[in-house]
């Protein structure tokens, strides 16, 4: 074997821990990002899991719309993303109009065995006939309650 061969030998080996060195990067960037996303998604899923909420009254005798629901999970929800939908129909909500049923007050932050009082101005309601209004959290739990104008 002269020096040709070994210089050879040499040269490719250096080529293939090269190459081989550039492959593993790539995967790890690949494992670090995949590793995050799930690390991400479980937490979206654990807190799914810890949030469950009921609608326990809806009162319309006022004219105005009221929709009392209660956070029955053991998850802190935040009231700035809660929707309410009437008939299958978004009804705007503003922060001023999520307050606690009791004082009044705006409520940001709904602990867990807290009911909070949605008031919407405007509802699509037609008198006389049933109604299905929804409440939907911030991450996608949601209860339905049938009522009668």
């Amino acid at each position: 074997m002269g020096f040709s061969t070994a210089a050879a030998q040499v040269i490719f080996f250096i080529a293939v821990v090269g190459i081989s060195a550039g492959v593993i990067s790539l995967f790890s960037n690949y494992v670090d990002q995949a590793t995050g996303a799930m690390s991400d998604k479980q937490q979206y899923v654990t807190g799914q899991l810890r949030t469950d909420i009921a609608i326990t009254n809806i009162d319309n005798s006022s004219g105005h719309l009221h929709v009392y629901v209660k956070n029955v999970g053991n998850q802190q929800l935040h009231t700035n993303c809660i929707e309410l939908y009437v008939d299958s129909a978004w009804v705007s909500l503003t922060s001023a109009m999520i307050v606690n049923p009791s004082t009044e007050a705006q409520v940001s932050d709904w602990d867990s065995e807290g009911t909070v009082k949605l008031k919407p101005t405007s509802a699509p309601l037609n008198s006389g006939s049933i109604h299905e209004a929804k409440v939907i959290t911030c991450n996608g739990i949601s209860d339905t309650e049938d009522f009668s104008s």
